[in-house]
């Protein structure tokens, strides 16, 4: 199956929300929180074209497969990617450089909060 991703990313204003009870995240926790929020809202915003021509919604799957085929020096998987976008991981950066490139953004959209670097 060949999955092409179409982004209908639109860049904000590199503000992100503020819990309050994110002065009690550990580095760590605020890096995957951060992951998790921008790869959740790129996910959102895309579709992919099948082989039919149709557009569907980006899935886990798809994006997995997507990325396997893309780039096949980069492990990933259906489950790696859902405990991404879940804050229950931190990406290696050979995967963040792969999404970015997937999705058209730099890398550092996906680990600075104004997402520029």
């Amino acid at each position: 199956m060949s999955v092409g991703v179409v982004a209908d990313f639109q860049p904000d204003s590199g503000e992100l929300e503020h819990r309050e009870d994110e002065a009690a995240l550990t580095p760590r926790q605020a890096a995957a929180a951060l992951f998790s929020s921008r790869l959740a809202q790129l996910i959102a915003e895309s579709s992919v074209s099948t082989e039919d021509g149709s557009m569907r919604s980006l899935t886990l799957y798809s994006l997995a497969q997507h990325l396997e085929l893309a780039y096949p020096d980069v492990p990933v998987s259906q489950s790696g990617l859902y405990r991404l976008i879940h804050g229950d991981a931190i990406p290696r950066l050979d995967l963040i450089i792969a999404l970015a490139r997937v999705f058209d953004v730099p890398p550092e959209y996906f680990v600075s909060e104004n997402g520029r670097g």
